[in-house]
């Protein structure tokens, strides 16, 4: 991959997460913290949901592509996203209400049917237009909210910052971005989706075999971002600090465009060579970028006074930068460790990933319960901060067990990394 390619992943990363974070400001302050925990709950099932149906047709579908066609694993992952959304329909509806059931099912069957084919656009390499479409759904997401937003007062000349919007009409705005960009990236697909429908094949063995292992991973890591939300709320019935924390993982996952970004360029990297040395190394290398970059965010954070949470949040947000704070070793943590399990993912050591995974959740789970109903919010940060701990000693020590004679090879130079950066802005610029 040049260094343009990844340099524009990470641009259209950043500029991804800008617009994310955008579209949560404007429903912490048009929703209030209570209504943010509302929603944080929908797409926790939401989220859960995709988790499943990611057993198939999740990111092991990049490396699935690798050895075997389109037609043996595109119409299963499909068969398999519509299972799991009847399946958690029924299962919410039984559990909880149905308008709890409605507002997922909603907002998860286009994600997770979006999820599949950003997963067979990394397999083909065909990065530049999944940046495009994650990039447009952002913007396509804000432009319905404001729309619902403006019509829900229509002929009230209120700024935007007095605007008021429900759960539902949130929902459908997301429901339908997902359902817009599905479209745009069907388009995009739609010959090798065609072959993949009319030559259908058996779906080989390993797709699930290894998407189970791979998978087990990734829902252990989903519980342990999204489970405090849940104990928040059922266990204490509090939603506004479920709003609050939903919000400083928000703030987490903006610092963490860092590692996401290097994470996405290294897998693609290691996917595509066969020397072991170069694999290790480069992990190694982005690690330190990825590093340096989170921890200047979390000193910048660090000097913003609180009174600036609460303007950009809205009244009620009052404590979300201690609670951001405290969830700094959790943020450095999973940005150190999010190499390493992109290496682990990328060489199919999925049982490893699976065994830290699990053990930061449970490490997670048992302290939360003990300093959540003491503590609450601050309980659940601490409880974060240990489990993800845990989670990147274990991983890196399964990176040094395949690689025990591993060192960077030259030097870090951060002033070449800044010159390649210039060098490609001012070449994006000359042809703007």
């Amino acid at each position: 991959m040049s260094n343009s390619s990844a340099l524009s992943t990470f641009l259209s990363q950043l500029l991804r997460t800008a617009l994310a974070a955008v579209f949560v400001v404007l429903c912490s302050r048009w929703m209030g913290p209570e209504g943010r925990g509302e929603l944080g709950l929908v797409l926790f099932w939401a989220g859960l949901l995709a988790t499943a149906s990611d057993y198939v047709g999740g990111s092991n579908l990049a490396n699935a592509l690798q050895r075997f066609s389109m037609a043996s694993v595109l119409p299963f992952s499909i068969f398999w996203a519509v299972l799991i959304v009847i399946a958690g329909f029924g299962g919410l509806c039984y559990c909880f209400d149905s308008s709890l059931a409605w507002n997922v099912t909603a907002i998860s069957l286009p994600l997770m049917l979006l999820n599949i084919q950003y997963n067979l656009q990394q397999g083909l390499a065909m990065v530049r237009q999944r940046n495009r479409l994650q990039l447009g759904l952002e913007v396509l997401k804000l432009l319905l909210l404001f729309l619902f937003a403006s019509m829900m007062h229509r002929g009230d000349f209120e700024i935007p910052c007095m605007f008021n919007i429900s759960l539902d009409k949130v929902v459908v705005a997301l429901a339908l971005a997902y359902g817009v960009i599905l479209l745009f990236s069907t388009g995009l697909l739609h010959h090798e989706i065609g072959l993949s429908f009319k030559n259908k094949q058996k779906p080989p063995q390993s797709l699930f075999s290894d998407g189970f292992w791979s998978q087990n991973g990734h829902l252990a890591q989903f519980l342990a971002y999204r489970l405090s939300l849940y104990s928040l709320t059922y266990l204490l019935g509090n939603h506004k600090a479920a709003g609050i924390y939903a919000n400083a993982l928000l703030i987490a996952d903006a610092i963490w465009i860092f590692a996401n970004s290097f994470g996405t360029i290294a897998h693609a990297r290691i996917l595509r060579s066969k020397n072991e040395n170069f694999k290790a190394d480069i992990i190694l290398r982005y690690t330190i970028f990825a590093l340096a970059g989170t921890i200047v965010a979390c000193l910048f954070m660090a000097i913003l006074p609180s009174a600036v949470f609460v303007w950009v949040f809205g009244i009620g947000f009052e404590t979300l930068k201690d609670t951001a704070l405290l969830l700094i070793p959790a943020i450095l943590a999973v940005a150190a460790s999010s190499l390493f399990s992109h290496y682990l993912h990328a060489v199919n050591r999925f049982k490893a990933l699976f065994v830290a995974n699990v053990c930061g959740l449970v490490l997670q789970t048992a302290v939360g319960f003990w300093l959540i109903p003491h503590w609450d919010i601050y309980g659940a940060c601490l409880a974060a901060d240990a489990g993800f701990i845990l989670s990147f000693i274990l991983v890196y020590a399964f990176f040094k067990n395949q690689n025990p004679q591993s060192q960077l090879k030259g030097k870090i130079s951060f002033r070449l990394l800044l010159k390649v950066c210039m060098r490609f802005l001012k070449v994006r610029s000359a042809s703007l």
